[in-house]
């Protein structure tokens, strides 16, 4: 269903519950508990796609940060994303399961006061191209949410004018701090090991399984090119190709008058969705294609910014790349660093395999771990590891049937999808 559809039932939805709730006396309490249910819900949702990516939340705060000039902020990013998910998620928590609803309901609302505005000044400014309020899971533009969080305003403002009716599910305050506890542990749990290791949950373009050639290698076009000739002595005209065309035969020849090329395009030429992802080498020259779409097995290094990355781990990456050779398998390594910064980390760890640079931006959103290491194989992205879960070599060698079952597999599905 069209994103701008679903807006418009959820602001009809929130206006019609918030005048029920106002002026008809015998819907006052199932549009109360209706409305406790949307914003419990919305909250946690909305804490926990983004919790599952901590890190992604902190690029979108950094954004934030940069396009309102407040740098100097920028240092306390992930933090402000790990509590900014906690709150989120423990606000529709709490408000789901009736805890302390006169107290988190002014969470509710003041959140919803705070964004809506702020979505609308992203509408017109446009200072970042959207909120990231769902995370990578769901995309809207600034006005499409700003138009979503008008809805939910008025969903937060039912439940803050009857907090005070909102009954607690548990009467019992060990049973609700039982509660608070385990919905505590699990939105810290799961954004610790986020930001230990990778997204627990991956929405990205890079997950597992995803054919990423299709999304940043152009599709060439195909084409067919015909020689038009007439025939002197018939007038008739004959169509031959570079291969077919008599040119031994002078004879023939002599009676053809070269008319025109013509060419039929069987496959037009297509732009990449992901346009702007360019893997080069240092004279600028273009890789994309050979790493991306390589036919055999290929890992790909990622180390968005080498200054940064984890020193020890290119030891067992330099061990591993070299015994990946045997087998005729790459390695590359793709950061986004500068020529500077590159040459002073190679002379740190004496690079075994090729190093390329992309664009640092792009190559955050294929793994959060910075080193992270992608298995590719003709533009499957067949596994992933953050690394501290690094896979070593007889580790490889151990799945390497199970990896290329499973390339047959993602291979016979997708030609069944197109």
């Amino acid at each position: 269903m069209n994103s701008n559809i679903i807006i418009l039932i959820i602001i009809f939805t929130a206006s019609l519950t918030f005048i029920f709730n106002r002026y008809v006396k015998g819907l006052k309490k199932p549009t109360m508990q209706f409305a406790c249910v949307v914003i419990g819900l919305l909250f946690i949702f909305s804490g926990f796609v983004k919790a599952v990516d901590p890190l992604g939340s902190a690029y979108k705060i950094h954004d934030y940060l940069e396009a309102f000039h407040l740098s100097w902020l920028l240092p306390a990013s992930v933090v402000f994303a790990f509590l900014l998910n906690i709150a989120e998620f423990f606000i529709g928590f709490a408000i789901l399961f009736r805890i302390r609803v006169k107290l988190f309901a002014w969470g509710a609302l003041l959140f919803m006061a705070f964004f809506t505005p702020l979505t609308l000044y992203l509408a017109f400014a446009n200072p970042v191209s959207d909120c990231g309020c769902f995370g990578d899971f769901i995309v809207l533009t600034n006005w499409e949410t700003f138009y979503k969080n008008i809805g939910f305003l008025l969903f937060a403002l039912i439940v803050f004018l009857n907090r005070k009716a909102v009954a607690s599910l548990s009467k019992n305050v060990k049973t609700e701090l039982f509660l608070s506890s385990l919905g505590l542990i699990f939105i810290l749990g799961i954004q610790l090991y986020a930001l230990r290791y990778d997204a627990i949950i991956d929405f990205r373009p890079w997950k597992i399984g995803n054919n990423i050639a299709e999304q940043v290698v152009s599709t060439p076009e195909k084409s067919e090119i015909k020689l038009a000739y007439k025939n002197n002595q018939t007038g008739d005209e004959e169509l031959f190709t570079a291969e077919n065309l008599p040119w031994e035969d002078s004879i023939r020849m002599s009676n053809l008058t070269f008319v025109e090329q013509r060419k039929t395009i069987i496959q037009p030429f297509k732009e990449a969705p992901i346009h702007d992802f360019i893997i080069s080498d240092v004279d600028g020259e273009d890789y994309t294609a050979d790493v991306v779409a390589c036919e055999n097995f290929i890992f790909m290094v990622v180390a968005y910014d080498i200054t940064t990355t984890n020193i020890e781990a290119f030891a067992k990456l330099n061990q591993f790349s070299q015994d990946l050779q045997k087998d005729s398998i790459q390695m590359v390594l793709l950061t986004g660093s500068s020529p500077n910064y590159i040459n002073e980390f190679n002379k740190k760890v004496s690079l075994k395999f090729p190093i390329y640079t992309a664009d640092p931006v792009a190559l955050k959103t294929i793994i959060r771990s910075n080193p992270g290491i992608l298995l590719l194989k003709d533009g499957f992205v067949i596994d992933k590891w953050a690394f501290r879960k690094m896979i070593s070599y007889d580790g490889f060698k151990q799945k390497i049937a199970a990896y290329e079952n499973r390339y047959q597999e993602l291979k016979s599905k997708r030609k069944k999808e197109k």
